[in-house]
């Protein structure tokens, strides 16, 4: 299973907008098959200073060791237009 949660904070870090995604679980045998997620905050709020972005994986079958969701090339792409 693979988790994203990602939130706009304030200079206090109160959260002012937020975006999570829990997609389908990825099935254990799926022939490295990708899945991509993204999204594009709109109208954001006055006062955004930060950017937390989390996200983790997490094995369905319950196995002893590091197993879980591939998370690979991840990004965070802020685009500020100066008024």
């Amino acid at each position: 299973m693979y988790r994203l949660l990602v939130q706009l904070l304030d200079a206090n870090q109160t959260v002012l907008d937020k975006f999570s995604a829990m997609p389908v679980p990825i099935q254990q045998w799926n022939n490295n098959v990708c899945f991509q997620v993204t999204h594009v905050f709109s109208d954001i709020k006055i006062g955004v200073r930060f950017v937390s972005f989390e996200h983790w994986g997490q094995d369905t079958q319950f196995w002893a060791g590091h197993y879980g969701a591939r998370v690979t090339n991840s990004s965070v792409v802020v685009r500020a237009r100066l008024s």
